[in-house]
């Protein structure tokens, strides 16, 4: 009895684990164990290395197309470069490969070099090793097919232009000692470094150093004189607004404008405010909106033009809408027009907490919304009144996410196991039609809506709801561990191409410097409107940028960006299955059912999700298993 007993669960284990384990539909291997893959979102080839070699793999045959090797890599790069003591800083921390946004390149750093390889035909366009310096930094210029390359090179640092279609530096111009290179973090220098091309010239700034070069001989046509953070070109092509800080640990920032021919101040003295949130050029003024307010100031001479300044204390952001300005204080909004005058009696509470995040605040109709981790409700635009006699309150301690309905112009929020729809058209506070029970509520970070209902997910749960309020699936899984880390950041990239507008929560607190462009009327300038966040709009402009560069693969995007945009109806959970094996799960958005279960046999798995076929490329030692879209 018991023999019989346990050949029956022996027989129920194994047919459970036959039905998990899926064997790969493909296989590349290789003669050593593969150390990095990458996909290129331009051409969809995955690049891998393995041993001394980089190949690249057609995502649409599986074969291998290219394969570059020690002989197309060259020799150690030249001169005493490896004895420099600050060498291996830069390269301690690098991948090695990294897929370049927008562009059909995939940057390596093998052996101590730096190369640029164009993924559609492996070619290498450029490469360290013949070179007497060491690449830094490098930023890729999508309008004009070009990178600009920071060096060090004998004490010095310089600056490059790299034409990627020659692969030859068009000019390298020295601008200062490597010295006050390494002042600044390398993490840091990612988020400040900024190239700019304007027309015949190209700014740079580059680790607080402003930059003109001549774009066609590389000529410095100056240096700015201080230390900057941000720059901003104005529309009128002669001026440059640059914004600096008063110190290391100050709240303080100077703003000033420079002449772009001498890049000198053209104002008697910077402003000196604190921390700047929003700026905008209306041709001949300036708005600028810092920590305890905003005001207009004269561009030519820096002088105010409102007589007090709004209102602003703890300001968080302005938000423009036609030629108004709503602007949040601390945990207060207010609306006021172009000529800094307020249009509501008094200021509306928004949060319990200024330091509570708000997840939307902008014009839905005729009315404003906004969604803070305290509070949700409408106000009316033109009297400042609030539509619900009472707010909806929001469990701070818990996620708020909303998700924006098109074609009904109206959000579903979800909040402390409830779901609530808010539409312009209802004339007080909504009840929730939905409550739901989410087993990992606070490591929910997605939510999405279809037109039967609402999606809500996050790293091992995934549940669908009706908009009738009831329940159509619920999936839960158990946390594979730490070591999963990498692969999750992969599965929430694939799963999260082609959402539509508020599928993703930002919070407005400590949001980024940005520059509006509008005409001496306050009306926006389309062409030249600098958003601060971006979308999956701004990520196809880019990519088609970068395939409009290379050519060839123009087709090829095209095609492969139209699958990406319809891949929101699965989502890829990394788990851990009551086998204890881990296991990536396929579940269907629209019924929850499991479409897919693919087990990794490693504790850190490697891996990458075609967003445009969904095939999976996956990496177990001397090999990448390809598992075809299922």
């Amino acid at each position: 009895m018991k023999k019989f007993t346990f050949s029956i669960i022996l027989l129920l284990v194994v047919s459970i684990s036959a039905f998990s384990q899926r064997k790969y539909d493909e296989i590349v291997t290789t003669e050593n164990n593969v150390q990095d893959l990458v996909q290129n979102e331009i051409t969809g080839v995955v690049v891998f290395k393995e041993g001394g070699t980089v190949k690249g793999l057609d995502p649409e045959t599986k074969k291998v197309v290219w394969t570059l090797t020690k002989d197309d890599f060259g020799a150690t790069s030249a001169g005493d470069i490896l004895s420099d003591p600050d060498f291996g800083k830069v390269f301690k921390d690098k991948s090695a490969l990294t897929s370049v946004p927008g562009s059909p390149y995939v940057e390596a750093y093998i052996n101590n070099k730096y190369i640029i390889i164009n993924t559609d035909s492996g070619k290498v366009v450029y490469n360290s090793s013949k070179e007497s310096f060491w690449v830094t930094q490098s930023d890729f210029i999508p309008e004009t097919d070009e990178y600009l390359l920071t060096l060090k090179k004998d004490g010095d640092m310089a600056i490059a232009l790299l034409d990627m279609k020659t692969g030859e530096l068009k000019w390298n111009t020295t601008v200062d000692k490597a010295k006050s290179l390494f002042s600044f973090s390398f993490k840091e220098s990612a988020n400040t470094n900024i190239a700019t091309v304007h027309g015949s010239v190209i700014y740079y700034l580059l680790y607080g150093k402003l930059y003109s070069f001549d774009r066609a001989s590389g000529k410095l046509n100056w240096k700015g004189e201080e230390d900057y953070s941000k720059f901003f070109l104005t529309q009128n092509d002669k001026n440059i607004v640059v914004v600096n800080n008063a110190g290391t640990f100050s709240t303080k920032q100077y703003l000033n404008v420079l002449n772009t021919e001498t890049g000198k101040s053209i104002w008697k003295e910077s402003i000196k405010t604190k921390r700047v949130v929003y700026l905008e050029d209306w041709g001949t003024k300036i708005l600028v909106a810092h920590y305890s307010g905003f005001n207009f100031y004269d561009l030519s001479s820096g002088e105010k033009i409102w007589k007090k300044d709004a209102r602003g204390d703890g300001l968080k952001r302005v938000i423009p809408i036609d030629q108004d300005f709503l602007y949040v204080a601390e945990n207060e909004m207010m609306l006021i027009n172009k000529d800094g005058e307020k249009l509501w009696k008094k200021f509306i509470e928004i949060s319990d907490d200024k330091e509570d995040p708000i997840y939307y605040l902008g014009k839905v109709g005729e009315k404003v919304m906004y969604l803070t981790g305290t509070y949700g409700n409408m106000v009316d635009y033109k009297s400042g009144v609030k539509l619900w006699k009472r707010n909806i309150q929001f469990d701070k301690d818990r996620p708020v996410l909303p998700a924006y309905d098109e074609a009904t112009n109206s959000y579903v929020v979800y909040n402390d196991e409830k779901l609530y729809k808010f539409d312009p058209s209802i004339s007080d506070k909504p009840e929730p039609f939905a409550k739901v029970n989410i087993k990992k509520e606070k490591e929910l970070n997605s939510i999405e809506q279809f037109p039967w209902g609402v999606v809500l997910s996050g790293p091992v749960e995934v549940m669908g709801v009706n908009m009738d309020g009831t329940i159509k699936y619920h999936r839960i899984y158990s946390q594979p561990g730490e070591g999963t880390r990498r692969l999750l950041k992969s599965a929430a990239i694939a799963g999260s191409i082609g959402l539509g507008v508020g599928s993703a929560v930002s919070s407005v607190k400590g949001a980024e410097i940005t520059m509006t462009y509008r005409d001496s009327e306050g009306k926006m300038r389309s062409s030249v409107v600098k958003e601060a966040d971006k979308t999956n709009q701004d990520q196809a402009k880019a990519y088609a940028a970068g395939s409009a560069a290379l050519g060839i693969v123009a087709a090829k995007f095209n095609s492969r960006f139209k699958a990406m945009k319809q891949n929101r109806d699965y989502s890829y959970i990394f788990a851990k299955a009551d086998t204890g094996e881990k296991v990536l799960v396929k579940v269907s958005k629209a019924d929850g059912v499991e479409v897919d279960k693919i087990i990794f046999n490693n504790n850190q798995p490697v891996y990458e999700i075609d967003p445009a076929t969904q095939n999976i490329f996956y990496v177990s030692d001397k090999s990448i298993q390809i598992f075809n879209k299922k």
